[in-house]
């Protein structure tokens, strides 16, 4: 819950830089000179680029929680304190050598690699390879 109230924050405070910034956009527009004009053109480019940053958000955190809620019914359960005392890095090479042993093919490998990256501070490679989970996961529909 308090993850959906945090992107809800984000959100409220997207909409409002994306109205500051049409706002900015009006004001040289109606200047009225060419360098007005550019200047509004860009600001409307960075609220485009804005919202289509925040959406693609949104939909990979949407999607995301969906693959935590479908991988958390498909396997055990583990303690919180057997989790958090074993080693992140045993976690990773188990989780690689899963998806090389399984061609690559299941979501639930990858995701599994998404989860031993991010234990591992590896954010990039985190996303990377939850990315390439939800791809599996929508073709395997």
């Amino acid at each position: 819950m308090r993850e959906r109230l945090f992107v809800g924050v984000l959100l409220v405070l997207t909409a409002l830089f994306c109205w500051a910034l049409g706002w900015i956009a009006w004001g040289f527009a109606r200047a009225g000179t060419a360098l007005g004009w550019g200047f509004a053109l860009a600001i409307c480019a960075l609220l485009v680029l804005t919202v289509w940053v925040t959406w693609r958000e949104v939909l990979f955190g949407l999607a995301a929680a969906r693959l935590g809620r479908a991988y958390r019914t498909d396997t055990a359960p583990v303690s919180p304190q057997a989790d958090a005392s074993a080693d992140p890095r045993a976690h990773f090479e188990a989780a690689r050598a899963e998806v090389e042993g399984t061609g690559e093919g299941d979501w639930r490998s990858w995701y599994r690699l998404g989860l031993a990256y991010d234990a591992l501070r590896d954010r990039r490679h985190a996303r990377e390879s939850v990315r390439r989970a939800i791809e599996l996961e929508r073709a395997g529909r």
